[in-house]
């Protein structure tokens, strides 16, 4: 046998050595080489796969912590800037924000709406009233003459920020009064739109709880809203010094006490406020005509001893035939206010601004006090009234009875 036919050589083309011997191991070393590769390359695949899925993960957290900080920083940034005079945050002179409260029922307690423990006052004044108080007003301004300007400030009550539509719509709305009233006048008047300032600040302690007036805080706001139509600038705030008179239920609460409940309402009587005023600076002196006396006294215009369901006159003393303050201001201005109780917690601001103010009660005034007005030279005058108030047929006697 040749060396040829002994290694299958004359079978070279032969079924049997395409499909044995050498020819077949080597294909078979083949094909395990070609299954290698493949799971080597179905691996990386895989791995390349998986780094790009981590990689496009982190690129789209990474961009959307970017975006979030963008967002806060365009949030900050957009945000008005505060007004020197804007007060600093006080858990006593800020109320929480307002959030979703559950479907809470208010109810009547003795003519006081009690709604979310809080009391209220029910509006039901109407055009033809809000017309008549015009008249008055703009007969003040008759009698005082042209050379004094005269400012009307109409304050809505705590209903028109702290109560729901649903129970709003059972009331006349005492926007629409107020500005029936601001343009009915007959006269020179100069309106004072504190409307607006207080419903934006309706989250702030602007109102009591237990009483139908507005805070020193909610004063202020409207005091800076009297700055800005009498072109003068409103003091800061911030630079004032202040005390609190705590544990205050006022009228409201008051209000609901009868025979049948000596105790008074529940809710209010466990939600008690707190009575907070400021100290204003350059007062050279103070003073008053206490009601149920005849003689002048002179006092502070805080009465810082005041306590109980009487906190509120801590206020210039509270509702007095008159007080008289003179400042060390050298503005060459003089301010009288005829007011009600809402103007006791504004007035002690605008001693900032006058070298006199005068502030008179109608109700308890017995002179002529445009006669006072006109004999001493005053500049401006203020007349505060809530629109409860200038919607009675009592206060427009009143302050008729003052300027004849």
């Amino acid at each position: 046998m040749s060396r040829r036919s002994s290694f299958g050589y004359s079978s070279y083309g032969s079924h049997s050595y395409r499909s044995g011997g050498y020819n077949s191991r080597r294909n078979r070393n083949n094909r395990r080489k070609k299954k290698i590769v493949i799971s080597i390359i179905v691996v990386l695949l895989v791995l390349a796969a998986a780094a790009f899925c981590i990689w496009f993960f982190l690129l789209n957290k990474g961009e959307e912590k970017t975006q979030t900080d963008e967002s806060s920083v365009v949030s900050e940034t957009s945000q008005e800037p505060e007004e020197s005079s804007k007060p600093e945050e006080s858990s006593e002179e800020s109320s929480e924000q307002e959030s979703s409260k559950p479907d809470l029922v208010g109810y009547k307690d003795n003519n006081v709406f009690i709604y979310d423990k809080q009391g209220y006052e029910m509006f039901y004044g109407t055009e033809e009233r809000a017309k008549d108080y015009a008249a008055v007003v703009s007969s003040v301004k008759k009698a005082v003459g042209k050379d004094v300007t005269v400012y009307n400030m109409v304050v809505p009550t705590h209903a028109a920020f702290g109560l729901p539509d649903k129970y709003l719509a059972e009331m006349n709305d005492e926007k629409a009064n107020i500005e029936k009233i601001y343009s009915s006048y007959t006269e020179d008047v100069i309106p004072v739109d504190v409307y607006s300032a207080e419903d934006k600040h309706k989250n702030e302690y602007t109102y009591f709880k237990t009483d139908s007036n507005w805070t020193g805080l909610g004063a202020y706001y409207a005091y800076q809203e009297f700055c800005k139509a009498s072109k003068s600038k409103a003091v800061d705030i911030n630079s004032l010094s202040k005390g609190n008179i705590s544990g205050f239920a006022g009228s409201l609460f008051v209000a609901t006490k009868t025979e049948e409940n000596p105790s008074g309402n529940k809710e209010l009587a466990q939600n008690r406020d707190t009575v907070i005023y400021y100290n204003m600076g350059g007062i050279a002196s103070c003073t008053l005509l206490e009601n149920g006396t005849t003689e002048e006294k002179e006092v502070d215009m805080i009465a810082t001893f005041a306590e109980g369901s009487n906190a509120y006159s801590a206020f210039i003393w509270g509702n007095n035939p008159y007080m008289s303050v003179k400042t060390t201001q050298k503005t060459g201005k003089k301010l009288c206010i005829i007011k009600d109780s809402y103007g006791c917690a504004l007035a002690p601001f605008t001693t900032a601004n006058y070298d006199e103010v005068y502030i008179v009660d109608p109700r308890y005034y017995s002179g002529n006090v445009a006669d006072y007005i006109k004999k001493n030279k005053f500049t401006d005058v203020l007349i505060i009234n809530s629109v409860m108030n200038a919607n009675t047929e009592v206060r427009l006697s009143e302050i008729q009875s003052i300027i004849k």
